[in-house]
């Protein structure tokens, strides 16, 4: 059941019509037979995965809340006894805690190595070694699993931490992992962000301003994702597929096009779940926050699947700081080596760790590990230690931070540098990525027939997907780039279109929403040859 699709409108407004028909305390039901059946229409198999993970989880969140219980008891009850045999009894109950933790984690990362990673990774053995290693060919990689599998395991440690409260309804920890407006491509949502909404007993209202608001954004996201993602996306999809047929201008504009296409499909997903989700009167995470005005790479990431970040930072990186062996290793290094040394390499240790996980979520492809992985804490590494240059230089050319170009500057330099890591994640291996960047420069001349030559090639080019004139397309590309980067920055200036477009006369606003609907159907990317079901994100 595709976003895109008719028949998944349908089945939001049947959802969306039950929920609010039904009492408030028994809404989260409707919910949850909404999320198993949006699943289902994935997936029969897969749910039978996703609810028996659900069950660890709900157990293993229940034993470790009730060691901590019987942790408060027993401190209460031997009140007196000396500081190290509470010492002791505390590690002791704090042990069988990280028992059940850890179980969850090594079922829901065991099934998410089986069957995303283990297939790949045993056909490069046979391949490289001659082995015979079963690869997986039967096994099917369960819909959203990279996503509900680490939402599971934060739930579980959110308990650990004392932080959440263990669910006593298990069918509410199913719904939780299940949750259909997430399950596909995120956002992460927390256990104490999310359920609490949805399980509230309040009578909650859908007002018709918050209707409005909510049909504005998901109207935005479709026009995202269907006029702008899949239409760019063509041409991406052909150089990308075929890049030894294309070099120079021609490359770079598959090149460009993907980022562009990245960033609305995504971002245009997360549009409509979250119009979706205002609609239903929950609010959920946000994913992205003007990441092309960046400045740099660190900040990129700060904007650009927040959600991923956030949880990577929390149940991984700041653990691996303060995990026992990067903090003797730091102790170390400061007493041989300084303070400075033992405060950042530590640091970087962690940092190194966790940009090879982000890239290893991905995909199992080298490409992926490296793009946005290993790439990434590159440009990160170097940014950090050449602070203090540019700084210095900043001071003698006295630019400001607030210059309107030295930020324009800092935020192209940031998008060129992503442009040139999405080049490898979009690649079907490390070395296609290798060779489409070397035929960017096996350029014959420089003059304008041979440019135009080199764009024409696209659309011109025996088997190509692409019709139309090519100025045509180009114009195209232009209008989307500038249409996103518009209202990414009404955005960045703290501005709201939506809200701006509530406060105009009614005519206006009617001649808005029918603008954006003919859009739709104008520009849209549908048909019976099109197949809108992948998001790029949906295969991670």
């Amino acid at each position: 059941m595709s976003l895109t699709s008719i028949a998944f409108l349908a089945f939001a407004a049947v959802v969306l019509f039950v929920y609010y028909l039904t009492p408030g305390k028994y809404r989260w039901a409707v919910l949850l037979v909404a999320s198993i059946a949006f699943y289902i229409s994935f997936s029969v198999v897969g749910i039978i995965l996703l609810i028996v993970l659900s069950l660890v989880a709900y157990f293993c969140a229940l034993q470790i809340e009730k060691t901590q219980k019987r942790q408060e008891m027993w401190l209460t009850e031997h009140s007196d006894t000396d500081k190290e045999t509470k010492k002791a009894a505390k590690r002791r109950f704090k042990g069988v805690q990280r028992r059940y933790v850890i179980l969850t984690i090594v079922l829901c990362i065991g099934s998410l190595f089986l069957l995303k990673y283990y297939g790949p990774f045993a056909s490069e053995i046979n391949r490289l070694f001659g082995t015979r290693f079963w690869t997986a060919e039967n096994l099917l990689v369960p819909l959203g699993i990279s996503f509900y599998s680490l939402q599971i395991i934060g739930y579980v440690i959110d308990v650990s931490r004392g932080v959440a409260t263990a669910e006593r309804n298990p069918l509410k920890v199913i719904l939780y992992a299940s949750f259909f407006l997430s399950i596909m491509q995120g956002p992460f949502n927390r256990w104490n962000d999310l359920m609490p909404q949805i399980v509230t007993e309040e009578k909650k209202k859908l007002e018709f301003r918050q209707f409005r608001l909510a049909i504005l954004r998901i109207i935005w996201g479709y026009i995202k994702k269907m006029c702008i993602a899949d239409q760019v996306g063509l041409i991406a999809s052909e150089v990308f597929g075929h890049y030894e047929k294309y070099e120079g201008l021609g490359l770079l504009l598959g090149i460009f096009c993907f980022a562009v296409q990245l960033y609305a499909d995504f971002s245009g997903y997360m549009e409509i779940v979250n119009g979706i989700g205002d609609l239903l009167g929950i609010k959920m995470s946000e994913n992205f926050r003007q990441p092309f005005f960046s400045r740099n790479i660190s900040e990129f990431w700060q904007k650009w699947h927040i959600s991923l970040g956030a949880w990577l930072k929390d149940y991984v990186f700041y653990p691996l700081l303060k995990s026992r062996w990067l903090q003797r290793f730091g102790k170390w290094l400061t007493k041989h080596f300084g303070k400075g040394l033992g405060r950042r390499l530590p640091t970087y240790i962690g940092m190194l760790i966790l940009w090879t996980l982000i890239g290893a979520w991905h995909g199992a492809g080298f490409n992926y590990v490296f793009s946005v992985g290993l790439l990434q804490f590159l440009y990160i590494f170097l940014g950090e230690i050449t602070a203090p240059v540019s700084e210095r230089v900043k001071k003698f050319l006295h630019i400001k931070d607030s210059n309107f170009f030295w930020h324009a500057f800092q935020s192209i330099r940031c998008t060129v540098l992503m442009i040139f890591a999405w080049v490898f994640f979009n690649s079907r291996t490390f070395m296609d990525a290798i060779a489409m960047l070397g035929r960017i420069f096996a350029v014959q001349g420089l003059g304008f027939a041979q440019l135009k030559s080199q764009i024409n090639s696209v659309f011109l080019s025996e088997g190509t997907t692409l019709t139309g004139l090519w100025q045509t397309w180009i114009l195209y590309v232009m209008l989307c780039t500038a249409v996103l980067l518009l209202a990414d920055a009404i955005h960045e200036r703290g501005g709201s279109v939506r809200l701006w477009m509530e406060k105009r006369p009614y005519v206006v606003r009617l001649a808005f929403y029918l603008a954006l609907t003919f859009t739709i159907l104008i520009f849209g990317a549908y048909g019976s040859q099109y197949n809108s079901s992948d998001f790029i994100y949906f295969q991670f």
